[in-house]
């Protein structure tokens, strides 16, 4: 990562970049809106970048080897965070768009789906701010890290999101036999132990969800390994929607998770799969990305 600039005061951007992933979610071409957007907050018409999936990389790598100094995405998830990696590296501030199915990113900064009402909320700030995040071994995310066997989960829940009933019951018994067959591992909170029998972990930064409530903290879930039984107890409807409002399901609010004893796993990494092996450290990173946003005050969640 580049050294962050220092101050991140009054904005008098020169170069401002827009990204427009095409494929996203509702996105669509907002490119000829764009300039007097702009030009009405006092700011030159910005150089736009409108692309299909297979030419995202490419064109995050020329934005970060370009002079921007302002950088807007307008996507999904996975895009809002390849953004927010962009503009972290290269220390600019993002605006992150309201243009997938969740919206995760944009609806904490700026608490609307609409994309025109989130850029002039935007533009209108006098400065830029700091938007925590957090960072898993090396890795960054700005919204959640979801790690375990019971990866299923977040893939049934996506589908219930998008409509699709049943994709999401045909996935209700790989998500039972993932945790109660999956193999465990030990996970400690702030140096001390928490959990030595979990198999599923979900990690959410500030705001993100309506248990993250700590400015400071993420807020964390651990799944333990259960019965079979104990599994029908927690219902269809929580574990392909919120399963963390189970009895059964242990939370709390942490600044850095220690993960062993398992050898690889399947992690998701605001949205993005990969795969990781243990040990596994999790930090609360307070200066995550700069943004041009609101500020988040304590117990707002937007």
């Amino acid at each position: 990562m580049t050294e962050a600039r220092s101050d991140i005061s009054q904005p008098a951007f020169k170069t401002p970049v827009v990204l427009i992933n095409i494929a996203s979610g509702s996105t669509s071409d907002i490119s000829e809106a764009l300039p007097e957007i702009f030009i009405r907050h006092g700011l030159p018409a910005p150089k736009v970048y409108c692309v299909e999936p297979d030419g995202l990389k490419d064109s995050l790598q020329a934005i970060k080897d370009s002079a921007a100094d302002l950088l807007t995405v307008y996507g999904g998830d996975g895009t809002c965070r390849a953004g927010a990696i962009v503009a972290r590296e290269a220390g600019i501030p993002l605006v992150a768009l309201p243009g997938g199915t969740m919206n995760m990113l944009p609806k904490a900064l700026y608490g609307t789906d609409d994309w025109h009402a989130a850029l002039e909320m935007a533009l209108a700030q006098k400065q830029a701010r700091w938007q925590v995040g957090g960072l898993v071994n090396d890795r960054v995310f700005f919204c959640g890290a979801i790690l375990g066997d019971p990866i299923v989960l977040s893939e049934a829940r996506e589908s219930l999101r998008g409509g699709e009933v049943l994709s999401a019951v045909k996935q209700i018994p790989d998500v039972l036999s993932a945790i109660a067959h999956g193999e465990g591992f030990a996970v400690e909170v702030d140096g001390a132990g928490f959990e030595t029998e979990a198999n599923g972990l979900q990690i959410y930064c500030p705001f993100m969800t309506s248990g993250a409530t700590q400015p400071d903290k993420f807020e964390l879930a651990s799944v333990p390994q259960l019965s079979v039984s104990e599994l029908i107890g927690i219902g269809a409807k929580a574990l392909t929607q919120d399963w963390r409002d189970s009895v059964l399901v242990k939370t709390a609010f942490a600044e850095r998770v220690s993960i062993d004893g398992q050898g690889a796993f399947d992690v998701l990494l605001d949205g993005e799969s990969e795969q990781m092996r243990c040990p596994i450290e999790i930090k609360f990173e307070p200066e995550g990305v700069m943004v041009l946003a609101p500020e988040l005050h304590r117990g707002d969640s937007r």
